[in-house]
């Protein structure tokens, strides 16, 4: 029923350099590697260097393709709509708007940020070439690995700092600068979701050959902040995390926390990592001059990041042979279940007759009783077990949801079912409170997949009040395999 910790390798191809990461969702490292290749060289010279560093990782797991920030255009939107579909819609219709590239020659994806006071729904785009994509997963797919997502690295990267510093629930915006070899991500987030990114081609490796660095940097997150200004319409953040604690990083600091009036403080992605000794010490050692956050943050951030860029046909053909093999499992588990029937049944048939009636009933049956009344408890003790373990679950959401509720929504009524779904409805001053209560109970620790099933306008005390039923699911709960 409940969830477990699922082990994925993420990989990213880049510039002529290839890091692979196998993790856990709990946020355990289990090994780490990097490797290279002429950049421009071509899918040959790129699957040889794969193929050389995946010797030592588990290639039957699935697989976390990253995208990084230079290789896509990211915009914030809105558009005039709060339904799923049609939001799906509209955004296919306006993608070409953002690029230079026809509708067919992209790929996109989104994510939800919420509604804003003009009923508009607010996404963050995401779009990349489709040779991009399909050019890493040709190479993933010739070293034999299966590609299970294609992700946003800044989504992943924001996605991991908002829960390994409890972000999640934090309104005011924070910011996060990911110094790596060969370049900086500047990235703003709010309430745990990517609200703002821009590439930086400058990385540590700049910083330790040239004196030019820290002004190129300087103009660089000047026109980042600008950027955002101009996109968000609000002030861009005056305090950052910063995720690498390389020396020639902390050195740079000063001058920017100078030059740019910001507070920079260096809270290193390896400080949150678990995993064995040695791996984190050639996380810290070996591969001091990069940052990792792009390939470790996904693995536990995967069930939250709402951007895939996987190809539609890529993720049907997967659904097809999904399904396909759980009709063959099923098959051979009917067959398998009936044998043993067949069996249990002949051997019960056998043991009665030759053994059972013969001897066992004469010499036990003075205990007969003394085991019936023990049966009797051990049932008691289990209805009581199970009554309180489900009562205490029933508070858990209770108290949850005390926490969350707006003192404007009125809740009616609280169902939960056997498969860990909570249905409720209730009264709202207005619908904007309604799909950012939703929004909330999403954001919420306890619950996942907050949606409504229904909203309507009606009169209560001659006010009108937005009227909703709204379905949730508690995050423990362990989803279908």
């Amino acid at each position: 029923m409940f969830g477990v910790d699922s082990k994925y390798l993420t990989i990213s191809i880049n510039d002529g350099v290839i890091k692979i990461a196998q993790a856990t969702s709990s946020g355990t490292l289990e090994k780490i590697a990097r490797g290279s290749f002429a950049a421009n060289s071509g899918e040959d010279e790129a699957l040889k260097a794969l193929k050389s560093l995946l010797p030592s990782f588990n290639r039957k797991l699935p697989v976390l393709c990253v995208i990084p920030a230079s290789a896509a255009t990211a915009k914030n939107i809105e558009v005039p709509s709060t339904d799923p579909e049609e939001i799906k819609s509209i955004v296919n219709l306006q993608a070409s708007r953002h690029t230079p590239y026809s509708r067919e020659e992209v790929l996109i994806s989104y994510s939800n940020l919420g509604v804003n006071a003009s009923n508009n729904t607010r996404l963050f785009l995401v779009i990349v070439h489709r040779d991009v994509v399909k050019e890493r997963i040709s190479i993933l797919e010739k070293a034999g690995l299966n590609v299970e997502k294609i992700l946003f690295a800044p989504e992943a990267q924001a996605r991991f700092y908002a829960k390994v510093m409890n972000l999640k629930k934090e309104i005011a915006y924070s910011g996060i600068i990911d110094f790596s070899l060969n370049a900086t991500s500047y990235i703003i987030l709010s309430k745990g979701s990517l609200l703002f990114e821009r590439h930086i081609p400058v990385g540590i490796k700049a910083i330790m050959e040239g004196a030019d660095a820290s002004v190129k940097l300087q103009d660089e997150f000047k026109k980042s902040m600008d950027a955002f200004t101009q996109e968000d319409g609000r002030e861009a953040p005056v305090s950052y995390v910063v995720t690498t604690s390389h020396d020639a990083v902390k050195n740079i600091l000063p001058v920017l926390k100078e030059a740019l009036k910001v507070d920079l403080q260096v809270n290193a992605f390896a400080n949150f990592i678990k995993g064995p000794m040695n791996v984190r010490k050639k996380l810290q050692s070996d591969f001091a001059d990069d940052s990792f956050l792009d390939v470790i943050a996904p693995a536990s951030s995967v069930a939250k990041c709402e951007i895939n860029l996987m190809p539609e046909e890529m993720i049907l053909k997967k659904t097809v042979d999904h399904q396909s093999k759980e009709a063959s499992k099923s098959g051979v588990a009917v067959v398998v279940i009936m044998v043993l029937i067949g069996a249990m049944i002949m051997s019960n048939i056998y043991f009665k007759d030759t053994f059972l009636n013969k001897n066992l009933i004469e010499q036990f049956a003075s205990q007969k009783v003394q085991v019936q009344a023990l049966e009797q408890q051990m049932n008691k003790a289990k209805l009581v077990r199970e009554y309180i373990k489900n009562r205490m679950v029933s508070l858990d959401i209770i108290h949850e949801l005390y926490a969350i509720t707006p003192h404007s929504i009125y809740l009616n009524n609280i169902t939960v079912d056997d498969q860990g779904v909570v249905t409720i409805d209730g009264i709202a001053d207005s619908m904007s409170e309604v799909f950012s209560f939703v929004k909330s109970l999403d954001d919420s620790t306890l619950f996942k997949d907050a949606k409504t099933k229904s909203t309507s306008v009606k009169k209560d005390n001659g006010k009108d009040v937005a009227a909703f039923e709204i379905e949730f699911k508690l995050d423990s709960v362990k989803e279908p395999a």
